[in-house]
Protein backbone atom coordinates (compact mmCIF):
# COMPACT_ATOMS: atom_id res chain seq x y z
CA UNK A 1 0.00 0.00 0.00
CA UNK A 2 1.77 3.35 -1.54
CA UNK A 3 1.20 7.08 0.63
CA UNK A 4 0.48 8.02 -3.00
CA UNK A 5 -2.37 5.20 -3.14
CA UNK A 6 -4.09 6.60 0.01
CA UNK A 7 -3.66 10.33 -0.77
CA UNK A 8 -5.65 9.07 -4.81
CA UNK A 9 -7.99 7.62 -2.38
CA UNK A 10 -8.44 10.98 -0.33
CA UNK A 11 -8.82 13.08 -3.36
CA UNK A 12 -11.47 10.70 -5.06
CA UNK A 13 -13.35 10.60 -1.68
CA UNK A 14 -13.40 14.68 -0.97
CA UNK A 15 -14.28 15.45 -5.08
CA UNK A 16 -16.75 12.77 -5.20
CA UNK A 17 -15.52 12.50 -8.62
CA UNK A 18 -12.98 10.76 -10.51
CA UNK A 19 -12.97 13.13 -13.28
CA UNK A 20 -12.06 16.33 -10.62
CA UNK A 21 -9.82 14.33 -9.00
CA UNK A 22 -7.54 13.17 -11.86
CA UNK A 23 -7.63 16.69 -12.67
CA UNK A 24 -6.50 17.89 -9.67
CA UNK A 25 -3.72 15.31 -9.30
CA UNK A 26 -2.31 15.66 -12.74
CA UNK A 27 -3.03 12.21 -13.95
CA UNK A 28 -5.00 9.91 -15.97
CA UNK A 29 -8.34 8.79 -15.30
CA UNK A 30 -7.78 5.13 -16.36
CA UNK A 31 -4.69 5.40 -13.74
CA UNK A 32 -6.49 6.90 -10.97
CA UNK A 33 -9.26 4.47 -11.15
CA UNK A 34 -6.78 1.28 -11.29
CA UNK A 35 -4.89 2.87 -8.05
CA UNK A 36 -8.33 2.74 -6.48
CA UNK A 37 -9.41 -0.76 -7.72
CA UNK A 38 -5.95 -1.99 -6.82
CA UNK A 39 -6.42 -0.72 -3.32
CA UNK A 40 -9.74 -2.11 -2.78
CA UNK A 41 -8.61 -5.34 -4.23
CA UNK A 42 -6.21 -5.55 -1.45
CA UNK A 43 -8.54 -4.46 1.27
CA UNK A 44 -11.04 -6.72 -0.10
CA UNK A 45 -13.65 -4.30 0.51
CA UNK A 46 -15.68 -1.75 -1.79
CA UNK A 47 -14.55 1.61 -0.55
CA UNK A 48 -16.57 3.71 -3.57
CA UNK A 49 -19.82 3.36 -4.87
CA UNK A 50 -19.84 4.48 -7.86
CA UNK A 51 -22.63 6.59 -9.63
CA UNK A 52 -23.26 7.50 -12.82
CA UNK A 53 -21.81 10.85 -12.02
CA UNK A 54 -20.45 10.36 -9.06
CA UNK A 55 -19.37 8.62 -6.20
CA UNK A 56 -19.70 8.02 -2.39
CA UNK A 57 -17.94 6.43 0.30
CA UNK A 58 -19.28 3.43 1.37
CA UNK A 59 -19.36 2.33 4.97
CA UNK A 60 -15.74 0.73 5.05
CA UNK A 61 -14.92 3.57 2.83
CA UNK A 62 -16.11 5.81 5.42
CA UNK A 63 -14.23 3.77 7.74
CA UNK A 64 -11.33 3.45 6.07
CA UNK A 65 -11.13 7.39 5.06
CA UNK A 66 -10.95 8.26 8.93
CA UNK A 67 -8.20 6.18 9.46
CA UNK A 68 -6.12 7.41 5.90
CA UNK A 69 -6.56 10.88 7.32
CA UNK A 70 -5.27 9.93 10.44
CA UNK A 71 -2.04 8.39 8.90
CA UNK A 72 -1.40 11.72 6.28
CA UNK A 73 -1.92 13.83 8.83
CA UNK A 74 1.22 12.04 10.92
CA UNK A 75 3.23 12.00 8.24
CA UNK A 76 2.59 15.52 7.52
CA UNK A 77 3.54 16.22 11.12
CA UNK A 78 6.83 14.05 10.28
CA UNK A 79 7.54 15.92 7.44
CA UNK A 80 7.43 19.14 9.00
CA UNK A 81 8.73 18.01 12.42
CA UNK A 82 11.94 20.18 12.36
CA UNK A 83 10.96 22.98 10.58
CA UNK A 84 11.88 26.04 11.95
CA UNK A 85 8.80 28.12 11.15
CA UNK A 86 5.93 25.65 11.03
CA UNK A 87 2.91 27.55 9.68
CA UNK A 88 -0.58 25.46 10.83
CA UNK A 89 -2.01 27.28 7.79
CA UNK A 90 -0.31 25.31 5.52
CA UNK A 91 -0.62 22.04 6.62
CA UNK A 92 -2.86 19.57 4.72
CA UNK A 93 -6.21 19.20 6.49
CA UNK A 94 -9.20 17.52 5.75
CA UNK A 95 -12.67 18.96 7.07
CA UNK A 96 -15.24 16.89 7.21
CA UNK A 97 -19.00 18.75 6.84
CA UNK A 98 -22.69 17.61 6.84
CA UNK A 99 -25.29 18.37 5.10
CA UNK A 100 -29.31 17.68 5.02
CA UNK A 101 -29.97 15.74 1.46
CA UNK A 102 -32.14 17.52 -1.08
CA UNK A 103 -31.50 21.31 0.33
CA UNK A 104 -30.30 23.87 -1.98
CA UNK A 105 -27.10 24.58 -1.22
CA UNK A 106 -25.72 26.26 -4.15
CA UNK A 107 -24.68 29.25 -1.59
CA UNK A 108 -22.90 26.83 0.40
CA UNK A 109 -21.10 25.24 -2.52
CA UNK A 110 -19.90 29.04 -3.55
CA UNK A 111 -18.73 29.56 -0.42
CA UNK A 112 -16.86 26.16 -0.07
CA UNK A 113 -15.27 26.55 -3.84
CA UNK A 114 -13.96 30.14 -2.85
CA UNK A 115 -12.35 29.22 0.39
CA UNK A 116 -10.55 25.97 -1.37
CA UNK A 117 -9.11 28.03 -3.92
CA UNK A 118 -7.32 30.39 -0.99
CA UNK A 119 -6.40 27.29 0.89
CA UNK A 120 -5.56 24.43 -1.22
CA UNK A 121 -4.03 22.29 1.33
CA UNK A 122 -7.63 21.81 2.74
CA UNK A 123 -9.86 18.92 1.71
CA UNK A 124 -13.35 19.40 1.92
CA UNK A 125 -15.14 16.12 2.62
CA UNK A 126 -19.16 17.05 2.21
CA UNK A 127 -21.68 14.28 3.09
CA UNK A 128 -25.66 14.31 2.72
CA UNK A 129 -26.87 13.14 5.82
CA UNK A 130 -30.23 12.86 8.02
CA UNK A 131 -31.00 15.55 10.58
CA UNK A 132 -30.50 12.94 13.40
CA UNK A 133 -27.51 11.90 11.77
CA UNK A 134 -26.08 14.94 11.63
CA UNK A 135 -26.75 15.95 15.29
CA UNK A 136 -25.31 12.79 16.30
CA UNK A 137 -22.21 12.73 13.76
CA UNK A 138 -21.24 16.66 15.19
CA UNK A 139 -21.40 15.44 18.76
CA UNK A 140 -19.41 12.24 18.27
CA UNK A 141 -16.57 14.01 16.50
CA UNK A 142 -17.82 12.47 12.77
CA UNK A 143 -18.25 16.06 11.57
CA UNK A 144 -16.16 19.22 11.91
CA UNK A 145 -19.26 21.71 10.76
CA UNK A 146 -23.15 20.65 10.34
CA UNK A 147 -25.70 22.56 8.41
CA UNK A 148 -29.07 21.61 9.82
CA UNK A 149 -32.71 22.52 11.39
CA UNK A 150 -32.01 24.50 14.45
CA UNK A 151 -34.86 22.51 16.38
CA UNK A 152 -32.14 19.64 16.10
CA UNK A 153 -29.50 21.32 18.41
CA UNK A 154 -32.64 23.43 20.72
CA UNK A 155 -30.72 23.74 24.42
CA UNK A 156 -27.50 22.31 23.57
CA UNK A 157 -24.56 24.44 25.54
CA UNK A 158 -21.75 22.52 23.57
CA UNK A 159 -22.17 23.81 20.43
CA UNK A 160 -21.67 27.39 18.27
CA UNK A 161 -24.85 27.77 16.03
CA UNK A 162 -25.36 30.99 12.95
CA UNK A 163 -27.82 31.55 10.85
CA UNK A 164 -27.29 30.09 7.07
CA UNK A 165 -30.77 30.05 5.78
CA UNK A 166 -34.01 30.90 5.90
CA UNK A 167 -36.40 27.91 5.48
CA UNK A 168 -39.79 27.49 6.15
CA UNK A 169 -42.93 24.64 5.40
CA UNK A 170 -44.41 24.15 2.06
CA UNK A 171 -47.10 22.22 0.30
CA UNK A 172 -46.84 20.51 -2.71
CA UNK A 173 -49.88 19.73 -4.72
CA UNK A 174 -50.98 18.17 -8.25
CA UNK A 175 -51.38 21.05 -10.69
CA UNK A 176 -55.01 20.15 -11.00
CA UNK A 177 -55.57 20.19 -7.07
CA UNK A 178 -59.01 22.31 -6.69
CA UNK A 179 -56.29 24.17 -4.20
CA UNK A 180 -53.49 24.52 -6.88
CA UNK A 181 -54.55 27.74 -7.80
CA UNK A 182 -54.03 29.60 -4.23
CA UNK A 183 -51.33 32.31 -3.50
CA UNK A 184 -50.88 30.34 0.03
CA UNK A 185 -52.77 28.32 2.17
CA UNK A 186 -53.42 27.46 6.12
CA UNK A 187 -52.52 23.83 7.47
CA UNK A 188 -56.58 24.03 8.64
CA UNK A 189 -57.47 23.91 4.19
CA UNK A 190 -55.85 20.79 4.09
CA UNK A 191 -58.12 18.66 6.81
CA UNK A 192 -59.83 16.92 4.13
CA UNK A 193 -56.57 15.77 1.83
CA UNK A 194 -54.09 12.60 1.89
CA UNK A 195 -50.34 12.43 1.88
CA UNK A 196 -47.40 11.78 1.02
CA UNK A 197 -45.53 11.27 4.09
CA UNK A 198 -41.55 11.08 4.87
CA UNK A 199 -40.69 7.70 6.51
CA UNK A 200 -40.02 8.30 10.19
CA UNK A 201 -36.69 7.09 10.34
CA UNK A 202 -35.40 9.58 7.83
CA UNK A 203 -36.31 12.85 9.98
CA UNK A 204 -38.45 11.97 12.81
CA UNK A 205 -38.50 15.79 14.29
CA UNK A 206 -40.07 16.82 10.35
CA UNK A 207 -42.56 13.85 10.32
CA UNK A 208 -43.62 14.61 13.86
CA UNK A 209 -44.21 18.54 13.43
CA UNK A 210 -46.71 18.06 10.50
CA UNK A 211 -48.32 15.33 12.28
CA UNK A 212 -48.55 17.73 15.08
CA UNK A 213 -49.74 20.63 13.05
CA UNK A 214 -52.71 18.49 12.12
CA UNK A 215 -53.49 17.91 15.60
CA UNK A 216 -53.27 21.94 16.45
CA UNK A 217 -55.68 22.08 13.56
CA UNK A 218 -58.13 19.71 14.75
CA UNK A 219 -57.08 16.12 12.48
CA UNK A 220 -55.33 13.45 12.14
CA UNK A 221 -52.96 13.56 8.54
CA UNK A 222 -53.86 10.63 6.66
CA UNK A 223 -51.10 9.28 4.96
CA UNK A 224 -51.14 6.40 2.24
CA UNK A 225 -47.71 6.41 0.99
CA UNK A 226 -44.41 6.91 2.45
CA UNK A 227 -41.16 8.02 0.81
CA UNK A 228 -37.36 7.72 1.92
CA UNK A 229 -36.53 11.10 -0.41
CA UNK A 230 -37.88 14.81 -1.97
CA UNK A 231 -37.96 12.89 -5.67
CA UNK A 232 -40.02 10.18 -4.50
CA UNK A 233 -42.28 12.18 -2.93
CA UNK A 234 -42.91 15.02 -5.47
CA UNK A 235 -42.89 11.99 -8.37
CA UNK A 236 -45.79 10.57 -6.56
CA UNK A 237 -47.69 14.04 -5.89
CA UNK A 238 -47.40 14.23 -9.46
CA UNK A 239 -49.13 11.18 -10.10
CA UNK A 240 -52.02 12.16 -7.88
CA UNK A 241 -51.21 10.18 -5.37
CA UNK A 242 -51.15 12.57 -2.56
CA UNK A 243 -49.76 16.00 -1.32
CA UNK A 244 -46.15 16.11 0.04
CA UNK A 245 -44.72 18.50 2.42
CA UNK A 246 -41.50 20.13 2.07
CA UNK A 247 -39.15 23.09 2.94
CA UNK A 248 -38.67 26.33 1.15
CA UNK A 249 -34.52 25.35 1.54
CA UNK A 250 -35.56 22.72 -0.55
CA UNK A 251 -36.92 24.47 -3.44
CA UNK A 252 -34.25 25.89 -6.25
CA UNK A 253 -37.23 27.65 -8.10
CA UNK A 254 -37.25 24.46 -10.77
CA UNK A 255 -39.18 21.57 -8.95
CA UNK A 256 -42.35 22.73 -9.50
CA UNK A 257 -41.76 22.90 -13.31
CA UNK A 258 -39.28 19.49 -13.06
CA UNK A 259 -42.49 17.84 -11.81
CA UNK A 260 -45.66 19.13 -13.14
CA UNK A 261 -46.73 20.32 -9.87
CA UNK A 262 -48.01 23.51 -8.25
CA UNK A 263 -45.95 24.36 -4.40
CA UNK A 264 -47.73 26.18 -2.38
CA UNK A 265 -46.45 28.65 0.68
CA UNK A 266 -48.33 27.27 4.08
CA UNK A 267 -48.97 30.68 6.11
CA UNK A 268 -49.51 29.50 9.57
CA UNK A 269 -47.23 27.18 10.86
CA UNK A 270 -43.97 27.80 12.76
CA UNK A 271 -41.50 29.61 10.81
CA UNK A 272 -38.44 28.77 13.19
CA UNK A 273 -37.38 26.21 11.09
CA UNK A 274 -33.76 27.64 9.59
CA UNK A 275 -31.52 26.33 8.47
CA UNK A 276 -28.18 27.03 10.67
CA UNK A 277 -23.96 25.76 10.39
CA UNK A 278 -23.29 24.64 13.80
CA UNK A 279 -19.69 23.29 15.28
CA UNK A 280 -18.42 21.79 18.55
CA UNK A 281 -17.02 24.99 21.15
CA UNK A 282 -14.21 21.99 21.53
CA UNK A 283 -13.33 21.72 17.84
CA UNK A 284 -10.62 25.07 17.86
CA UNK A 285 -9.26 23.88 14.46
CA UNK A 286 -7.87 26.97 13.15
CA UNK A 287 -9.03 26.71 9.58
CA UNK A 288 -12.08 25.36 10.77
CA UNK A 289 -12.98 28.68 12.58
CA UNK A 290 -11.52 30.67 9.74
CA UNK A 291 -13.85 28.48 7.32
CA UNK A 292 -16.92 29.09 9.43
CA UNK A 293 -16.42 32.92 9.78
CA UNK A 294 -16.21 33.06 5.97
CA UNK A 295 -19.51 31.32 5.74
CA UNK A 296 -20.81 34.11 8.60
CA UNK A 297 -21.79 37.11 5.57
CA UNK A 298 -24.05 39.57 5.50
CA UNK A 299 -25.45 38.45 2.42
CA UNK A 300 -26.67 34.76 3.56
CA UNK A 301 -29.88 37.18 5.23
CA UNK A 302 -30.01 37.31 9.34
CA UNK A 303 -33.01 34.82 10.87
Amino acid sequence: MKISTLQYFVEVATEKSFTRAANNLYISQPTLSRHIQELEAELGVTLLIRHKYSVQLSDAGEKFFTETIDVLEKLDHLTHLFDDQKDVSQSSVVIRIGVLPNFNLSPLEERLATFKATHPNVKILLTDDTPMNLADGLNNGRYDLVFCLASYFAGNQNIEKHFFMANHLQIALPQKHHLAQQPSLKFSELESETFILLERKQSPIIVDYVVNQGLINGFNLRADYYVNNLDEGLTAVSAGKGLAFLYSGMNNGNLAQQYHIKIIDLEDVNQNQNIVTVTRKTNRNALLVQLTASLKLDNFGES
